[in-house]
């Protein structure tokens, strides 16, 4: 994800808890205090983040014949444009891991023990 999507996602988010309280930007009450009265620990990001982490170990747990986890890893031949390449979905979980302090490998093989992989996922927002 782009981080102007990023922001842009966070901006919509703090609008939606603001309105929920009442409270408006001329208020000048800050973002950490909005959240803190609607108790809301983690951001959309992290949730999504999350999200993202969870589909990654399901889809590595499948079977080798299973379509998704060959679409995961397949490469497809050919050139990419010659502009600013488009992030790809491998490259938002090797960023996701790499908070992690993980590589993309390191993340596959744990991925593969759903316990160990359930864990570091809920914890990762905390990070």
């Amino acid at each position: 994800m782009k981080k102007e999507d990023e922001r842009k996602i966070l901006t919509f988010e703090m609008a939606c808890l603001r309105r929920m309280l009442g409270i408006t930007r001329r208020d000048k009450i800050r973002n950490e205090e909005i959240r803190e009265r609607t108790n809301m620990k983690d951001t959309a990001i992290d949730k999504i983040r999350r999200r993202r982490l969870q589909w990654f170990g399901h889809v590595t747990r499948m079977g080798e014949e299973r379509l998704p986890l060959r679409a995961l890893h397949c490469h497809i031949e050919g050139n990419r444009s010659k502009e600013r390449q488009a992030k790809r979905w491998i490259d938002n979980i090797k960023e996701d891991v790499g908070k992690q302090n993980l590589n993309l490998e390191e993340a596959t093989h744990m991925a593969r023990d759903r316990k160990t992989w359930s864990h570091l996922v809920s914890n990762s927002s905390s990070s």
